[in-house]
């Protein structure tokens, strides 16, 4: 199971972190914040669809068509954490190189009245707050969030394929 929840959790991990560098060179510096922002989310909770795919995986190929709600979650969980590192481990890359012009990127498109709020804003938060460690931190527990509600409807819609594959057996053996 090892190897499932590892294959599934990287190939998941890479999609965003490979989405999110084409997001941050093709759509985040033309388009903006908003846009940017909208196309991480989706990126995210699209590559998080690892998920159901290897929890649907487990239950036809290797459990013989059936799945417990706990084993889904936990192999859903597994998954999911296993992208959330992918995905930390890439934004602290990103943002050891790129933390500058990231910065002057968010305030590129700002009214003055904006700007100073985001500055004041900058200037209360601790210095922890602009190192590669912290916006890993962030972003695994964004992902983590994510992935948890992901996770837990994935979990949920298996489940009724393994009760009607019974019911069915049963109906048709009398």
């Amino acid at each position: 199971m090892k190897n499932l929840i590892f294959k599934y959790g990287i190939t998941g991990g890479v999609i965003s972190s490979i989405v999110g560098t084409l997001n941050w060179i093709f759509i985040a510096k033309p388009l903006g914040v908003s846009a940017s922002q909208t196309v991480g989310y989706i990126t995210i909770a699209l590559s998080l669809l690892c998920v159901p795919l290897g929890i649907k995986y487990y239950r036809d190929i290797k459990n013989d068509g059936q799945i417990r709600y706990g084993q889904a979650f936990k192999i859903g969980l597994a998954i999911t954490c296993v992208a959330a590192l992918v995905m930390a481990v890439h934004s602290m890359i990103f943002f050891a190189f790129q933390r500058d012009e990231f910065i002057a990127w968010q305030k590129a498109d700002l009214s003055d009245k904006d700007l100073e709020a985001f500055n004041e804003q900058l200037a209360t938060m601790p210095e922890f707050a602009f190192t590669p460690l912290f916006q890993g931190l962030v972003m695994f527990t964004m992902v983590m969030i994510i992935g948890a509600v992901i996770n837990l409807l994935s979990a949920w819609v298996h489940i009724p394929v393994k009760l009607t594959r019974a019911f069915r057996w049963k109906v048709t053996s009398q």
